[in-house]
């Protein structure tokens, strides 16, 4: 019995119908707006100290929401506030278009 050596090919080789030929169309990415409700908002700064990437601020006059265009939707602020003043919503893009 005469025993074969099997090849494996790497994903990323430029053969055409290897295993790196079928790939997953790209998602568009999805983007969110935090909006507060200033009238709510006792400003303890929770939802400053619970977002990932920093999209809120803090100042003498209350928070606000500083990079909006940073946000990830984690709604780790929204659960967090104990006044319900926040709210994540996603950005409405048009067909085809990827949200910026």
């Amino acid at each position: 019995m005469v025993k074969s050596t099997v090849t494996e090919t790497k994903p990323d080789s430029g053969e055409s119908g290897g295993a790196g030929a079928a790939r997953k169309p790209e998602k568009a990415k999805k983007s969110y707006r935090p909006f507060i409700i200033q009238a709510w908002c006792k400003k303890c700064g929770i939802c400053v100290a619970f977002c990932p990437k920093h999209v809120f601020r803090c100042d003498d006059r209350g928070v606000h929401v500083d990079k909006p265009e940073e946000c990830i939707g984690c709604r780790f602020c929204e659960m967090h506030c104990p006044d319900l003043a926040i709210s994540v919503q996603e950005r409405e893009s048009a067909p085809g278009v990827k949200a910026s």
